[in-house]
């Protein structure tokens, strides 16, 4: 048995327009372990009415939530984030509230995708803003978990890692989909993070092509991916990000997730 457990998120059912109740009863007919919830503003993504539907929908299905997520995407951070001089501290305050709703979740940490933050942005300005998160989230004991994506200013696992080196207490997500999409293997970045790796998101992309998000196997053979996973003792979640692909209209999330999760259970 995994120490690891295979989830699926909300936000890969958004383009559906399914709402949590259908996306609960999808996620648990398809077998996952959990859902991790996808945070644009903690104000919205995490109300207190949201979050009290949520926790009727986990004590009935008894699918808790496994993740937060807060992305922070150019179309809504058009001045930067990490290393945007006037939103910085913005970041931070929303980090610190999904940090607050994970530890009442039980959650011990939460994924940061600081994708505002352009290819070319001053390290040094990235690492203070990524010091500023770590500061404002360290009260509620949760850990942050950095997500990295080509053509942003943390672009690889080689940035993820450096990024770490400058700042502790930030660890890294990996999303196969961006490793591959850098060029990397995977499973090679799983051996090379180790203890750093802290959060998992999972999709298959072409060599270039960040934003394919294609179901799992499409490409390649997720098998070495998950024996890496297995022989790190990696413990924690590993959340399927399928967004991309639904948007096209390669699937629908319900199906580009039973397809993943298929693929996982033959590797």
């Amino acid at each position: 048995m995994s120490a690891w457990r295979l989830c699926d998120a909300d936000w890969n059912h958004w383009p559906d327009g399914l709402d949590d109740p259908a996306i609960w009863a999808a996620v648990l007919a398809n077998g996952f372990d959990g859902v991790e919830l996808g945070v644009y503003q903690a104000a919205e993504e995490l109300a207190p009415e949201r979050l009290a539907r949520i926790e009727r929908l986990v004590e009935s299905t008894g699918l808790p939530v496994a993740m937060l997520l807060l992305s922070l995407p150019a179309e809504r951070w058009p001045q930067g984030a990490l290393s945007g001089p006037a939103t910085a501290e913005l970041v931070a305050d929303e980090a610190r509230a999904t940090a607050e709703v994970a530890a009442g979740l039980g959650l011990g940490t939460i994924g940061v995708w600081p994708g505002a933050d352009p290819a070319g942005a001053n390290r040094d300005t990235v690492a203070a803003g990524a010091r500023r998160v770590v500061d404002a989230v360290a009260p509620t004991g949760v850990r942050v978990a950095l997500e990295y994506k080509p053509g942003t200013a943390v672009a690889t696992a080689d940035d993820a890692l450096a990024l770490g080196d400058a700042v502790p207490g930030v660890g890294v997500l990996l999303d196969t989909g961006h490793a591959l999409a850098a060029g990397e293997d995977p499973a090679e970045v799983v051996r090379r993070l180790g203890r750093r790796l802290w959060h998992v998101h999972l999709g298959d992309a072409e060599e270039g092509n960040a934003d394919d998000d294609l179901p799992l196997g499409r490409l390649h053979d997720f098998g070495p991916f998950t024996a890496a996973l297995e022989a790190a003792g990696y413990a924690g979640a590993a959340s399927l990000d399928l967004y991309g692909a639904v948007c096209a209209g390669v699937a629908s999330g319900v199906e580009a997730a039973a397809e993943s999760r298929a693929h996982l259970v033959g590797a």
